[in-house]
């Protein structure tokens, strides 16, 4: 046999006999990456389609961090975020993730502007494109305030 090759033992006292050949080889691998695929696919169908599957619980900032006209920045979820501080005493949340290739962007609190250094994208003070590739707005986070705590996401 020339594409096969034969192994033979004993086990508790009766023969088996085991052949492969190259194709059953190519065969069974082929197998295992077609399963492990569906099986990638499946899993990520489920995150996506199963209720608050993504979602982070919500942060929780004191007002004593952050002073009127001020941001802080922190993570929500595994993603960068900021919460800013208006002048009047109203709150904005924004993911700091650029919807055209996920760079990280930044605030410019002198130009009220986002700033994504990959691709020169700017964003307004209210998440808006204004210029550059990114497809849409950057994403809002929800914000409640409960006495002296700001919760951000998820409320």
């Amino acid at each position: 046999m020339k594409d096969a090759e034969r192994i033979s033992g004993q086990l508790s006292g009766e023969t088996f006999q085991f052949m492969t050949s190259r194709r059953g080889l190519i065969k069974g691998i082929y197998r295992f990456l077609a399963a492990v695929g569906l099986g990638s696919l499946g899993y990520g169908l489920y995150r996506f389609l199963a209720p608050g599957g993504g979602a982070a619980p919500p942060i929780e900032v004191p007002l004593s961090e952050i002073p009127a006209g001020g941001a802080n920045a922190f993570l929500y979820g595994n993603s960068p975020a900021v919460l800013i501080h208006e002048e009047e005493g109203t709150f904005r949340a924004f993911s700091l993730v650029c919807t055209h290739l996920a760079c990280k962007v930044f605030w410019n609190p002198e130009k009220r502007e986002f700033y994504c250094p990959c691709h020169d994208g700017l964003f307004d003070a209210e998440g808006r494109v204004l210029s550059g590739p990114p497809p849409s707005p950057l994403e809002r986070l929800k914000i409640k305030v409960k006495g002296d705590i700001v919760l951000v996401g998820g409320v």
